[in-house]
């Protein structure tokens, strides 16, 4: 006996019912599939984003860390200040590699094309320094030293949107006749938005002499984060924001998301199964009397049983397919609903698809077709040929 060919045949027999089926298990197993996908994509993509950064620890003045740090990482200005005092007590803990002090300000220029003010923010660094913490600055042009006066570096999508090139300079504002004589190659992260001019320069230009918005740190040993964290905290008037902080709250707010689109897929899931378990037991009992002249013929009670299972396997494998090609080829518009309701979303694409997660969504669809299979499979192989004739004929 064939029992690929026989279960083919009786699905072909109800092609509307064994569609519908499909289609739900096809709906459940996309939506698994893309959740995994965007999920291992999601923080894979948030880790490469915070390690961008090539900072470890922010040293911000006291208050709320996480809105001193988001002001900071986003272009904001904070009303405090730490002082050079503040850089030295940092920069003799044991396990700091590097400390280096930035200021941070804000300054509005017309635009030349709408003539409406435009915020800009510009950052005071030493650039030695910020170049040891991220060593992927590429530019056009050159680097400023320290003790240059009226130079400037700017990101890429500031050199974009304002039409500046290298040479040129700004022809209003509190930068007026700062010369740019580099443009960062392009990071894609927030570094693309910013000005960056010699420390000395900003605190001359605002008027904050020996005053500092932050303190970027890179420890020696990530596992000494903490530690080092705590020593800090003893200095006075100084408050500290881990990037492994900013990442934990992050992570834990996508958290909540991802729960609820977890209980979107059990309850798919869930659907799912019931249609399976309800189109095989309908075919089951639609097909008595022919189980029982099977068995009058010498099927035994496992032959059935392995019928209904291939149907079942069948009908979870081929949904299980479309499911899975359904949410590779729909991945750009699904990961535009998900980075929806995410509370943040990386700035690159999270989708990661990878031959193991096929895979596993394949085998689960078909665990799926199995575990769904075993009641009406097991119904079926009980009957007996007079139970089975007799039901027909009434």
């Amino acid at each position: 006996m064939n029992f690929l060919t026989l279960a083919t045949k009786n699905l072909l027999r109800r092609r509307g019912r064994t569609l519908l089926t499909v289609l739900g298990v096809a709906i459940a197993i996309t939506v698994l599939f893309s959740l995994l996908s965007l999920n291992s994509g999601y923080e894979k993509e948030l880790n490469k984003e915070m390690g961008s950064l090539g900072v470890h620890i922010l040293a911000v003045p006291k208050g709320c860390p996480y809105e001193a740090a988001s002001l900071i990482l986003h272009g904001g200005v904070i009303p405090k200040y730490l002082t050079a005092t503040d850089l030295k007590n940092v920069s003799s803990i044991y396990g700091i590699e590097l400390a280096t002090p930035m200021l941070m300000q804000q300054f509005i220029r017309q635009d030349a094309k709408t003539g409406k003010d435009v915020p800009h923010v510009v950052f005071g660094i030493k650039i030695d320094e910020v170049r040891e913490l991220k060593p992927w600055w590429k530019v056009q042009g050159r680097f400023f030293t320290d003790n240059e006066t009226n130079v400037m570096l700017v990101g890429r999508g500031v050199a974009d949107k304002e039409n500046l090139t290298v040479g040129s300079t700004l022809p209003a504002g509190p930068f007026k006749d700062f010369t740019i004589i580099g443009i960062l190659d392009r990071t894609g992260d927030q570094d693309d938005q910013f000005h960056f001019v010699p420390l000395a320069e900003v605190q001359r230009v605002f008027n904050k002499q020996g005053m500092l918005t932050t303190i970027a740190i890179k420890v020696k040993d990530l596992t000494q984060i903490e530690k080092i964290s705590e020593e800090m905290e003893k200095i006075p008037d100084i408050q500290v924001v881990t990037m492994t902080q900013i990442l934990g709250t992050i992570m834990n707010l996508a958290g909540s998301a991802r729960s609820l689109l977890l209980t979107v897929i059990a309850i798919a899931l869930i659907i799912s199964a019931f249609g399976i378990i309800n189109t095989l037991l309908m075919s089951v009992n639609e097909r008595t009397r022919e189980f029982g002249m099977m068995k009058a013929i010498g099927a035994s009670g496992l032959d059935i049983g392995k019928v209904v299972l291939a149907e079942t396997v069948f009908i979870t494998a081929i949904g299980g397919l479309i499911g899975t090609l359904a949410a590779i080829v729909g991945s750009s518009l699904i990961e535009g609903f998900v980075k929806g309701m995410l509370p943040y979303s990386p700035r690159g694409s999270f989708v990661l698809l990878s031959p193991e997660l096929v895979a596993f969504s394949l085998l689960f669809s078909v665990g799926l077709g199995l575990i769904c299979g075993i009641y009406p499979a097991f119904k079926s192989s009980r009957l007996t040929p007079m139970e089975a004739i007799r039901s027909g004929v009434e």
